[in-house]
């Protein structure tokens, strides 16, 4: 999912430190870097969101024109176990299947948590860059 926010004047940098922040209160493992665009920030193995793969947020554009990027990466390899649901069951007694559907709510609430946190976070950080066309 992608939002996109306008005349905001918000110091971008610290608007992607509050994000990579927000991963480290959920106790994820978070990096976050510059690109040449924005920032990107990755994050994965949080023992309160167990998600199959890991997150993938871009902060892009200008302090007066920016969007945030939230993209949930899947693990390919866990990922190819869930192609045969009815094989599964029949083996397992779906416990992968269970712990699809677990990992979609967690994915869920995280992205739900995520974008409350985010807009706070813009909210607070209006008129903190330096200049309208940082």
């Amino acid at each position: 999912m992608q939002r996109r926010w306008t005349e905001k004047n918000a110091d971008l940098a610290l608007l992607a430190t509050r994000i990579g922040d927000f991963f480290k209160v959920k106790d994820f493992e978070a990096i976050k870097g510059k690109t040449e665009n924005g920032f990107q920030i990755i994050a994965e193995d949080s023992p309160y969101f167990r998600i199959d793969g890991y997150v993938n947020v871009t902060v892009e554009g200008t302090s007066e024109d920016f969007t945030i990027k939230f993209d949930l990466c899947m693990d390919r390899k866990k990922h190819a176990v869930y192609t045969s649901i009815f094989l599964e069951t029949m083996l397992f007694g779906g416990h992968f299947l269970l712990r699809k559907l677990k990992s979609e709510e967690a994915q869920l609430q995280l992205e739900k948590e995520f974008w409350r946190h985010v807009e706070n976070a813009v909210l607070q950080l209006g008129n903190s860059a330096k200049s309208p066309t940082q």
